[in-house]
C-alpha cells in the first residue's frame, strides 16, 4: 500500500544542533516545530509505523524562496516521520526527492513498504 502525506506551508531545512546554556545541545525551534508538523500530518494518514523496508518519495513545491539543499529538507521531513510512519529511518532503502516551482508551498510525501 502506498500512503500520501501532504504537509502544507513552506518546508524547513534541518538546521544543525545548537549549543545552549550549560552546554545543552538542542534542535533549533523552527526545525523542531516543522518536524512536529510533519509527524502530525503523517499520523493522520499512517495509523501505525510500517515494519519492513520503505521507499520514500518527496516532492517539495515552492517559489524562489525554497533554495536550501535538498538533503537538508529530506532530513527534517524524514526525522519528523521517524517512529510514526516507520519505526526507524534505517528502514528507508530508497529515497527520491525533487523540487518543483509552484505558487502553493507544500511538501508531498509518498511512502510504501517494499520487499
Amino acid at each position: 500500500m502506498r500512503y500520501k502525506i501532504i504537509v502544507p506551508g513552506r518546508p524547513v531545512v534541518k538546521k544543525r544542533p545548537r549549543l545552549g546554556r550549560n552546554n545543552n545541545i538542542y534542535t533549533p525551534r523552527k526545525t523542531k516545530e516543522y518536524e512536529e508538523l510533519v509527524g502530525w500530518k503523517a499520523r493522520e494518514v499512517i495509523k501505525e509505523p510500517l515494519k519492513g523496508n520503505v521507499a520514500v518519495y518527496i516532492t517539495i513545491y515552492g517559489g524562489s524562496r525554497i533554495q536550501g539543499d535538498l538533503d537538508n529538507y529530506a532530513k527534517s521531513i524524514l526525522d519528523g516521520m521517524n517512529k510514526i510512519a516507520y519505526e526507524d529511518d534505517k528502514q528507508i532503502c530508497s529515497l527520491s526527492i525533487q523540487r518543483i516551482s509552484d505558487k502553493e508551498e507544500r511538501v508531498e510525501i509518498e511512502i510504501e513498504e517494499v520487499s
